[in-house]
């Protein structure tokens, strides 16, 4: 296979997209482990000598996976922003629920974002930082929509505990297999609670103050 060099931007672009293609593949499929330089080569048009053109580390481009499956979430929330008019604290508590169901994908690389870090460049982890302060801000701007009445300090505060309370949420109700071992090990009695209900719940019991 003749494989040429990437020269411009779209074409640089264009092999990144390619390359995160495959990642978010093997991603879904076996997980962080199952993500590899060799394992994306073989998915693609690109040698693993290539990629590393485009990428120093596998974490770098499950953090590019990540970028996109936020912006994915934000495009969702800015679309509900757009259509609907008004809302309770209850239906809000059901629309942010839902829209975190549905991007399952983003809440899993999230839960590994400490470890991804330790693999990355500073000035890719401060580009991504950037964009999750624009998805908290898309966050603000919906519950200054929804709630104008509130507060400005309790909507500051809900919005940095939402995401906190989120992040730590998903890692509790969605256990490893071997944590789940390990539980079964030291005798612990864990009922592994539902996210569904337990995003809701504590998505409408942040919204008390607002």
């Amino acid at each position: 296979m003749n494989f040429a060099r990437a020269r411009t931007q779209e074409q640089i672009t264009g092999r990144q997209e390619e390359i995160i293609n495959a990642c978010d593949r093997l991603f879904s499929q076996n997980g962080y482990e199952g993500v590899n330089f060799k394992t994306i080569s073989e998915l693609t048009s690109i040698t693993r000598p290539t990629i590393y053109n485009y990428y120093k580390t596998k974490d770098e481009v499950l953090l590019d996976l990540l970028n996109r499956e936020l912006l994915n979430l934000q495009a969702c929330l800015i679309e509900v922003m757009d259509t609907t008019a008004t809302m309770t604290k209850e239906q809000y508590s059901t629309c942010l629920t839902e829209i975190l169901l549905s991007h399952d994908k983003m809440l899993k690389l999230s839960s590994i974002l400490f470890t991804l870090e330790n693999n990355i460049g500073i000035e890719k982890l401060a580009n991504f930082k950037k964009k999750v302060m624009t998805v908290l801000d898309t966050i603000a701007a919906s519950v200054d929509k929804y709630f104008p009445m509130a507060n400005a300090e309790n909507k500051a505060i809900f919005v940095s505990a939402l995401y906190a309370y989120i992040l730590g949420a998903y890692p509790l109700s969605h256990l490893s297999p071997k944590q789940s071992e390990v539980i079964q090990w030291a005798g612990i009695h864990y009922m592994v609670p539902d996210f569904k209900n337990m995003c809701y719940h504590g998505i409408l019991l942040l919204l008390s103050d607002l």
